[in-house]
């Protein structure tokens, strides 16, 4: 069994099962036809985005809270601590009027370091890691309850988030976190190696991890794994978030730049947008998924693979 990851977390269970319990019944996936005009926008004017043309793959019901209730629910969330999805993974600005929910391995740290930057809170370049520290920002949760119920209903702010193809997203949480010697992930890497059977040097379990042992340990025990091995639907919590777009990692470029001509960002932002911050070497799906193994995967995120409209085979062609 693979112990419990503690090094880093990103998703706390603390107040987890409240929020489980008043989001169980919440989520519906309904077909629909993914926009063909991807993010374009109506002339609303500044400042006011009710117009603005939704690219979302697939209708998420939104489930519709009074006032009173949204605020429960917010407090909720505060409760999970610093470490919660929204003040962990959410950008918020009320200069700017956006609200921004980042997804680990989809350009998060593109999307936050310019941001950030925008909000003059950005770190230098080369250190592009501090824009994942626990004093970053701002997040949802620097915000009054009050003023953040604001933002996820207001027609005044831009609220969007990107996904990315299950498969390649799970292939990179794997190159980045636990192909080479993260130390934050050393509990992690050696609890893997435990449970497959790695052979011993020095007295303990030792190798690279292999792709496929990963996913094993994974698929048998997910509360191990944190956020970057999440279900992207559960981090955009769009039951609560009434997203404008949704946009897709496999176009993030013109997406994003999208988006941010939307909401007047200046030229020295939208040059950030355009660098690669941790990026990982290209590597065809096919060369670590199998029949098997890419069934099971699918099963797994069946979830985000129907949401947001990415096909079962598509780890065949990637």
């Amino acid at each position: 069994m693979i112990a419990e990851l503690h090094s880093r977390p990103c998703h706390t269970q603390t107040g987890d099962l409240m929020l489980k319990r008043w989001r169980t019944a919440c989520w519906r996936w309904v077909p629909c036809q993914l926009a063909a005009s991807g993010l374009a926008a109506t002339p609303d004017g500044p400042g006011n985005f009710a117009g603005m043309h939704r690219a979302i793959p697939r209708k998420i019901d939104h489930v519709e809270m009074d006032e009173l209730v949204l605020a429960r629910y917010i407090e909720a969330v505060r409760a999970g601590g610093p470490h919660a999805s929204w003040g962990y993974h959410s950008r918020a600005s009320a200069a700017h009027r956006y609200v921004a929910m980042t997804v680990p391995k989809v350009a998060c740290t593109t999307i936050k370091m310019t941001l950030q930057t925008w909000e003059g809170c950005g770190p230098r370049p080369d250190q592009w890691g501090d824009v994942h520290a626990s004093w970053a920002g701002p997040t949802l949760l620097a915000y009054p309850t009050a003023q953040i119920a604001e933002m996820l209903r207001s027609p005044d702010y831009l609220r969007f988030s990107f996904v990315r193809n299950p498969y390649s997203r799970l292939v990179s949480a794997w190159k980045s976190k636990l192909a080479w010697d993260d130390p934050q992930y050393n509990h992690l890497r050696a609890s893997i190696r435990e449970a497959c059977g790695y052979p011993m040097a020095a007295g303990q379990p030792a190798g690279p991890i292999a792709f496929r042992d990963a996913v094993e340990c994974l698929l048998a025990n997910p509360a191990a794994f944190d956020d970057h091995w999440s279900r992207q639907v559960d981090l955009l919590v769009a039951d609560v978030i009434d997203y404008h777009t949704i946009g897709r990692f496999e176009r993030f470029g013109q997406d994003f730049h999208a988006i941010l001509r939307r909401l007047h960002a200046p030229a020295e932002v939208t040059r950030i947008a355009s660098q690669v911050f941790n990026p990982t070497r290209p590597m065809a799906l096919a060369d670590v998924f199998d029949v098997p193994l890419a069934g099971r995967v699918y099963h797994h995120y069946i979830a985000d693979f129907e949401t947001f409209g990415y096909h079962h085979n598509s780890w065949r062609f990637e």
